[in-house]
Parts: C-alpha cells; sequence; structure tokens
C-alpha cells in the first residue's frame, strides 16, 4: 500500500476543516516551518506562471525606450587600478584603460565596449550604452540581461518580506480569534488557534502569490494598507476570516463526535 508523506496529508488536511482538530495540536514552530514550506511552493508556483513574461522582456524594454524622444548618459570615470569583484577569480572587471576579453566573468567593461554573459558572450559598445534611445535593439538586449540577473535576488527579498507579511497575518489572526472563542463556551489555546491559522493561511498566500505573477487588481488591494511595501487585500483577508471560521467550527464538530463517542 502506498504510504502518502505527511507533508501531502497535512497540505490536504489544511484544505479540509475538519482535519483541523489535529492540526492544532501540532506545535506552533511546525506549523509556521507548514506555512514557509507552503509560500516556497507559491512561489514556485508564481514562477512558473511568470515564465512566459521573461521570453518578452527583452522586446518590452526595447519598447520602453522607445517613449523617450533623446535619453544620454555621459558618465565621468577616473581610473587608477583594475576594478574586480571578487579580486579572486572575478564575476565582474572594469578597467577603462585598457581593452580586456571576456573569459569566465559574467560582465567585463573596458575603455569601448561592454561584454557580458548570460547564455552565451555577448557585447555592446559604450557610446550604444551612453545614448539607448537612438539604439534601441542593442541596449535593450544589455538592459534586460541586467534586469534577468536581477530577478533571483529580487525573488529572494520577496520572500522575505512576503513570509513577514503571512506570518504577521498569523499571529493576528490567530490572536484574534483565540478572544473570540474566548468569549465563548467553546475555549482553545492560544498556541491552538495560531497552529491553526498558520495552515488556514494556505489558500490565501498560494493566491496572492500566483496573482501577483499576473495581476492582482481581482483582489481588491486595500489603499494605504501595506507592510514592508506589500499590499493587503479586502478579497483573501475576507478567505482568510472564512478559513479561520470553518477550521474552528470543524474543530468544534470533531471535539463533538468524540464526546458522544465517549
Amino acid at each position: 500500500m502506498v504510504q502518502i508523506p505527511n507533508f501531502i496529508k497535512e497540505v490536504i488536511w489544511s484544505f479540509y476543516p475538519p482535519r483541523y482538530r489535529q492540526l492544532s495540536d501540532k506545535p506552533v514552530y511546525k506549523s509556521i516551518g507548514f506555512m514557509t514550506k507552503m509560500l516556497l511552493i507559491a512561489f514556485l508556483l508564481g514562477g512558473l506562471v511568470f515564465v512566459p513574461r521573461l521570453f518578452t522582456l527583452e522586446s518590452s524594454v526595447q519598447e520602453q525606450l522607445g517613449v523617450f524622444d533623446e535619453l544620454r548618459f555621459t558618465p565621468k570615470v577616473e581610473q587608477r587600478a583594475e576594478f574586480a569583484v571578487p579580486s579572486n577569480k572575478p564575476w565582474i572587471r572594469i578597467d577603462m584603460k585598457n581593452n580586456l576579453a571576456l573569459k569566465d566573468e559574467l560582465l567585463v567593461v573596458d575603455q569601448s565596449t561592454v561584454q557580458y554573459r548570460l547564455l552565451s558572450p555577448e557585447s555592446v559598445s559604450q557610446a550604444e550604452l551612453k545614448e539607448p534611445s537612438a539604439y534601441r535593439e542593442n541596449a535593450g538586449s544589455f538592459f534586460a540581461m541586467i534586469i534577468a540577473l536581477l530577478i533571483p535576488g529580487v525573488t529572494l527579498l520577496l520572500f522575505v518580506r512576503s513570509w513577514l507579511k503571512y506570518l504577521l497575518l498569523v499571529f493576528l489572526f490567530g490572536t484574534f480569534f483565540f478572544i473570540i472563542t474566548d468569549l465563548t463556551r467553546y475555549k482553545m489555546k492560544w498556541r491552538q488557534m495560531v497552529s491553526i491559522a498558520a495552515h488556514a493561511i494556505s489558500p490565501i498566500l498560494i493566491l496572492e502569490v500566483v496573482a501577483s505573477a499576473i495581476t492582482t487588481s481581482f483582489l481588491l488591494p486595500i489603499p494605504a494598507a501595506r507592510f514592508l511595501g506589500l499590499k493587503f487585500f479586502v478579497v483573501t483577508l475576507v478567505l482568510y476570516a472564512a478559513m479561520m471560521v470553518m477550521a474552528v467550527i470543524g474543530c468544534r464538530v470533531e471535539d463533538y463526535k468524540t464526546s458522544t463517542k465517549a
């Protein structure tokens, strides 16, 4: 008989209210760990949705450069020695006094050209980069490469910010519903309610992260409501509250079944 992995069971249970009785007894740190795994999965799904846009990135940059009637850069650089980062087997080399050859580096800038490597070695003259609106094809390719290289770092930053945002929501909703249920005959421990909140947020974070790769306008952003630059949405907050209510009811139903059997 095929054994279903515990994580898969936990994912299924997080969408099935009666199972929240078991989920509520999980330690808080394990519930937060589950939320982290779900966020990682959401980012992977969002990345798959975003992939087609990468293929149009270069043409999009070239098109946007066309909005400038004139765009010129006139940098002033005075250099005493070659710039290399890191110093041993550098990824980036800059020497404005000599001609350099791209070897194992990602980016090389010399006195006349900028050479870079994404999938294969490419080069663009500095004259074209100084006036990108006049040389949209070559300049656009270079700027698209820079944006592509920034994507992993930006994604990591977004992941950390998103994790902090959802962690805040977990503790806010967990604490709020703990207070509400504490006013009734059906009481639960605070740690149980936080564990419930950490699982109930699963559909919310998947919906928000995947939608962010396309558009989040249908989620109804709340004006001026942001955390670390990330928006809050009416639709997902209402959905989160509904998930919490169903989870609490699911716990109550399971407790009732247990008491009647006893």
